[in-house]
């Protein structure tokens, strides 16, 4: 087996991990987790972390594209354990968005990067990170799957055209590329302490949020199922809904894909 591109030990040392899975080739992190579920509760908070991972999954079946380079793991989490009453996990998606972006600009200080509601991470429009949360009950906990892609060193200049025109990596912003331990570990520390504001100062998380949502002032369109939804974007509210200022009032969009922007 080829050493693993990350320093394992590191990881578990100065994070709140408590066990990884690592494998070298995965078809998707999110996969195996729910197919481990409940050993990986049992020793929760643990990371499904993969070199390359062949099938990643995005929200409603999409394709995650990812080659060598990119970063993409599970975060396996026991819903029982976390600091937060249950009606404030749907905020989870975005908590992880905000954290990841604060990761990514210790990397890339001078990068524009943004927050897509309900779960990218943006540079110029451009996406470097996809998130994924899905929620699995076990036999003995509720656990929360965080599915999480990142381009980091794997240009997009190799990717596919219609992939390479809207996304980008850390390593097209830096033109270096970066240390995956040291990238994934800030994600980690910055997670923490997402979930740790969101606990104690819902309103100030939000507002952090909000100062950094690629939407906030646009003309948007929702598609929910077979509905859509156009307006002007006035911000993610306390709940994780999308607010949309349309010609009959305001609109509360509780999940959906953005058409335009």
């Amino acid at each position: 087996m080829p050493p693993a591109p990350f320093d394992l030990p590191r990881l578990l040392r100065e994070s709140s991990l408590q066990h990884i899975e690592y494998h070298p080739t995965l078809d998707s992190t999110s996969t195996l987790a729910a197919e481990l579920l409940e050993p990986l509760l049992n020793c929760a908070p643990a990371l499904v972390l993969t070199a390359e991972q062949t099938a990643g999954r995005g929200r409603k079946g999409n394709a995650w594209w990812s080659a060598a380079g990119a970063l993409a793991f599970t975060l396996v989490l026991r819903g029982d354990e976390l600091p937060l009453p249950a009606a404030r996990r749907p905020l989870l998606a975005i908590c992880t968005g905000l954290a990841v972006r604060k990761a990514l600009a210790t990397f890339a200080p001078t990068a524009a990067l943004s927050i897509k509601w309900p779960n990218d991470v943006l540079s110029d429009s451009r996406k470097i990170c996809g998130i994924l949360v899905e929620q699995q009950g076990s036999a003995t906990a509720p656990g929360l799957l965080l599915g999480i892609g990142i381009n980091v060193n794997n240009s997009t200049t190799d990717a596919p055209p219609e992939i390479a025109a809207r996304a980008i990596s850390l390593s097209d912003l830096t033109g270096s590329p970066s240390d995956l331990t040291e990238v994934l570990l800030r994600i980690l520390q910055e997670l923490d302490a997402a979930v740790a504001e969101l606990s104690r100062r819902p309103a100030a998380l939000l507002a952090e949020v909000n100062r950094h949502s690629l939407l906030n002032g646009r003309h948007v369109t929702v598609r929910s199922g077979d509905t859509d939804i156009a307006g002007l974007c006035l911000g993610i509210d306390e709940d994780g809904c999308l607010v949309l200022q349309h010609h009959s009032g305001i609109a509360r969009c509780t999940t959906g894909v953005v058409q335009e922007w």
